[in-house]
């Protein structure tokens, strides 16, 4: 018995010995730096990198290095027409590079300011120059805002009278007048300009048309110099300024803006 288990167990063991051989244990993989991409593969990679990094750049247009533009104050012959007063104003506008200006402005007036004496009238009449530059800003394709000094000087003549009465009645009243007087007055003035272009044409945009008109404002703040003064009836109003009793003296202009170039 003890024979036959032995042989039986010698049998086993062979087979299992013979098993491992024709199964082997799968072999690790050696130590060492990870495998190499091919050549194609590092130069596909390093063109596509190159790709990303360059930025398309979009070629802005050079900026216009000088411009001419003609402007009128609309908004004096509009109040001339309800009152008794007349006023005209225009100018020229030189551009450098879209941005640096060179204004000259031109204009007339003839004033009645109410209540400038008791019991009488006063009238001035005369022209006025301004001249000055400033810095215009783009805000975007159709509107700008800009801020610009300007000196201005009036050449004018005034005049008045004044009616006098008794104040007891028991004398008659009387009329005194003066002038006309030739004066002159110089001031100072800080402008805020806004604008924005007429679009005639929205299905073209950059039709010529779109480029010619805008409309505006001026936002002044006028500072008063000097102006030629007289004893009693002194200089009220100057052409271009306004009421010597304000100043500072602020004012509002509007005006439109033809662009021919």
């Amino acid at each position: 018995m003890k024979l036959q288990l032995l042989f039986i167990f010698s049998l086993l063991s062979i087979g299992w010995l013979s098993a491992q051989d024709r199964n082997p244990p799968a072999k690790m993989p050696p130590k060492g730096p990870p495998p190499v991409m091919s050549d194609t593969v590092q130069v596909a990679d390093t063109l596509i990198q190159d790709s990303t990094d360059v930025a398309v750049e979009i070629p802005k247009e050079p900026a216009q290095p000088f411009s001419i533009s003609f402007l009128i104050d609309y908004g004096k012959p509009a109040i001339s027409i309800v009152s008794d007063e007349i006023k005209y104003e225009a100018g020229v506008n030189l551009l450098f590079f879209d941005h640096y200006s060179i204004i000259a402005e031109y204009g007339y007036g003839s004033l009645h300011p109410r209540n400038a004496l008791q019991n009488g009238n006063y009238y001035s009449e005369g022209n006025y120059f301004r001249i000055g530059g400033g810095y215009m800003n783009n805000l975007d394709a159709k509107s700008k805002l800009g801020f610009s000094v300007r000196y201005g000087q009036s050449s004018f003549t005034d005049n008045g009278e004044v009616y006098v009465e008794s104040a007891s009645g028991i004398q008659e009243g009387y009329e005194t007048t003066f002038g006309p007087r030739k004066s002159e007055g110089r001031w100072v003035e800080l402008v805020i300009t806004s604008e924005s272009r007429i679009v005639f044409n929205k299905e073209n945009p950059e039709a010529k048309i779109n480029h010619l008109f805008s409309l505006g404002f001026h936002a002044r703040l006028r500072f008063l110099s000097s102006y030629d003064r007289y004893p009693i009836y002194d200089t009220y109003a100057i052409p271009g300024y306004g009421r010597t009793v304000n100043n500072p003296n602020p004012a509002v202009n509007l005006f439109l803006r033809f662009t021919p170039f």
